[in-house]
């Protein structure tokens, strides 16, 4: 099992995939879950370390923010996920696109169900 986000690896790993699933979570929704986060950090409800390094810049201000690289992130990588998706596909790996919270969590219900 690999988990995580490597897309760089693509070429290497995915085609040896079972199954590859994709959290592909529309950006709305990947947005307002950063802004969440980082309001509970600032206000003290995450006492975690990256929580405590956080300022009101980092999360939301500075050119170089939370949300804003995340905004830029997503739209620059997503086409170039759904193309390398594709592709292994077409490699006769199965793919699992999930696109909100709600599938993911019936997903997983599903996978441990079968157990």
């Amino acid at each position: 099992m690999v988990e995580g986000n490597f897309s760089k690896l693509a070429d290497v790993v995915w085609h040896r995939a079972d199954v590859l699933v994709w959290l592909d979570l529309p950006l709305w929704l990947v947005a307002w879950r950063i802004t969440v986060r980082s309001l509970r950090q600032l206000a003290g409800l995450d006492t975690s370390a990256q929580a405590r390094r956080l300022t009101w810049s980092r999360a939301f201000f500075g050119r170089r923010s939370l949300l804003r690289t995340a905004v830029r992130k997503y739209r620059h990588n997503r086409p170039r996920y759904a193309r390398q998706v594709a592709e292994t596909a077409a490699l006769g790996v199965r793919v699992v696109r999930l696109r909100s919270g709600r599938e993911a969590d019936a997903w997983v219900a599903e996978q441990l169900g079968r157990r």
